[in-house]
């Protein structure tokens, strides 16, 4: 009878500490909270020497959105603790939201940007990064004049001897539209992303500037690379 008792007693404790199914809202609220938490943890902690500070940076470069915070040795043990429980209850988000028949699109394109901060500051007291959008006109074009040399030289030397196993990469263009650049995955350059990448978000911030709203352009759907004597050459047709 005790042996009952027992198990009855462990039953009663085992249901009652049964996992709460949450829907996908109520998962992201609380990620959100987390990373409120995060925000205010950082903005709490004094900067007087931006030396002193680090840039926290979660997933790949060219990934969705990957996540970049100004850290301190004085605040790690908290904020990990704190990024493991918003990581636990984004995932937990993710798991909901696929449950409840949302469909998740892998969100690679041919859109490369630079996302990463370019510098930590020291502002109000409290640390800040700092973004290539907060920059002047004149301090992005600056930077495409160093970039897109590097960009001509990548186009002018890449060969085919076929037209497979090529994709494209896109380039913003001045006028608000954009063009497309062959690129293969095979040789995985890297150099060249990030050249790509720095380049549009320095023209998107001279766009966003110079012309807010901008939409009057005209594209063309990429329609393959073909190999033409030696070269590979973006086709494109209209919509």
């Amino acid at each position: 009878m005790k042996g009952i008792t027992i198990f009855i007693t462990l039953s009663i404790l085992l249901f009652g500490c049964k996992k709460e199914e949450k829907t996908a809202d109520e998962w992201s609220k609380l990620a959100i909270e987390k990373r409120l938490e995060i925000g205010h943890l950082i903005a709490s902690t004094p900067c007087n020497d931006i030396s002193e500070w680090s840039i926290f940076t979660y997933g790949e470069p060219y990934s969705c959105a990957p996540t970049y915070f100004p850290t301190h040795p004085s605040i790690k043990d908290k904020f990990d603790k704190l990024w493991a429980d918003y990581l636990y209850f984004d995932q937990a988000h993710t798991k909901a939201m696929i449950a409840e028949g949302v469909i998740i699109d892998p969100c690679w394109g041919g859109e490369w940007f630079h996302h990463a901060p370019i510098r930590l500051e020291c502002r109000d007291n409290k640390a800040s990064l700092v973004y290539i959008s907060e920059l002047d006109v004149e301090d992005s074009e600056a930077e495409i004049a160093i970039i897109y040399p590097r960009i001509e030289k990548y186009l002018s030397e890449l060969t085919c001897e076929s037209n497979e196993g090529w994709t494209y990469a896109m380039l913003l263009d001045t006028d608000c539209g954009y063009s497309y650049i062959p690129y293969k995955y095979a040789n995985n350059d890297t150099a060249i992303q990030a050249d790509i990448a720095l380049y549009n978000t320095h023209r998107a911030n001279i766009i966003n500037k110079e012309k807010p709203g901008c939409n009057n352009h005209k594209n063309e759907a990429f329609d393959g690379i073909v190999c033409e004597d030696g070269k590979p050459v973006v086709k494109t047709k209209g919509y």
